[in-house]
């Protein structure tokens, strides 16, 4: 029994005829009935009652037919897995993102993506704001976006992949005074800012978080983006309010790092054009997925056991860190 009896017997039976079956399949009737024959005598059973030219469903026939669409069925899905495979070897992926969702946090996220698939080029472009960027996407100039949620259209797609902290970070040898965390904002009024001139959304929400809050913000500067505002903390000149990755990284540098009373979160994820995505894409979201769930879940294990969100997030890219290395040994 080999695939090409079987899309026979299936052909004649949903097309009502040899005759039908064969102009469907684009094959000649006496090869489709000489197929036929020979699936009958490898089965060792007839499989239709045979009236002049009319081919009627026996009841063997009609036990075959099930059976028979589960294989064609299988067999399309497994041809669509291995053209998806192929398809992983090789190309690309374009990728937007916008201020607050910087291009360096979107590249650590790749980083497990890049690593299994080496021959695929990330393409990574950043925008001006969230409404670009699903513009951008929308005509298909991006594969991907990431940005923060709620997004300026309904035409797109959503994967929401977590909820994005931003944590108050202090220059480096900022006198704790008794504090413990977390900073109150309402004591923000004294402490000078810099803000990035290109995370609009990012600054709404703090202005608005710090207007319930009764609180007037001393912004002393402002600059292009995150790199210079975490500078400028770094070199003492004022404070900034970073996402939990940059502030991490900014704790290693010496720099002081509070939670902040109310918190300032902000969902984020991934937008992309309704309809499946091609192979290396769909795989670059669910890798994405899963290493920011990975990396959630360990904070989150040691905050259980009293760590605080900085603390936690720093055990964690250590774990993370030491088991990437173990696999390259």
């Amino acid at each position: 029994m080999d695939i090409r009896q079987l899309e026979y017997f299936l052909a004649v039976v949903e097309h009502g005829g040899v005759n039908r079956a064969a102009g469907h399949l684009h094959v000649a009737q006496a090869s489709l009935s000489q197929g036929i024959r020979q699936l009958e005598r490898e089965l060792k059973l007839t499989l239709f009652h045979r009236t002049g030219r009319n081919l009627v469903l026996n009841p063997a026939g009609q036990l075959l037919v099930e059976p028979a669409r589960k294989v064609l069925d299988d067999l399309l899905a497994a041809q669509d897995i291995m053209r998806g495979a192929r398809e992983l070897h090789v190309g690309s992926i374009t990728i937007g993102t916008m201020p607050e969702m910087s291009s360096e946090a979107v590249a650590a996220w790749s980083g497990t993506f890049t690593r299994l698939h080496p021959d695929i080029r990330i393409d990574l472009s950043e925008y001006a704001s969230a409404a670009d960027l699903c513009d951008e996407v929308l005509t298909g100039q991006c594969e991907l976006g990431f940005t923060t949620f709620p997004v300026p259209t309904d035409n797109l797609e959503t994967v929401q992949l977590g909820v994005q902290r931003l944590l108050l970070v202090r220059p480096p040898g900022t006198p704790a005074d008794g504090e413990t965390a977390p900073f109150d904002l309402a004591r923000l009024e004294t402490i000078p800012l810099v803000t990035s001139s290109s995370a609009l959304r990012e600054n709404d929400i703090v202005a608005t978080i710090l207007r319930r809050e009764s609180v007037v913000a001393r912004i002393s500067a402002r600059v292009p983006d995150r790199h210079a505002q975490l500078t400028l903390v770094l070199n003492g000149s004022a404070s900034a309010f970073l996402p939990l990755r940059m502030a991490t990284a900014a704790h290693r540098l010496g720099a002081h790092v509070s939670e902040t009373r109310p918190a300032i979160r902000t969902p984020f994820g991934i937008v992309h054009r309704p309809g499946a995505l091609n192979p290396a894409a769909k795989s670059f979201v669910i890798q994405s997925h899963a290493d920011l769930a990975e990396w959630n879940r360990l904070i989150a294990e040691h905050q259980e056991s009293g760590a605080s969100l900085l603390e936690a997030a720093l055990l964690a890219d250590d774990e993370i860190h030491a088991r990437r290395d173990n696999r390259e040994v």
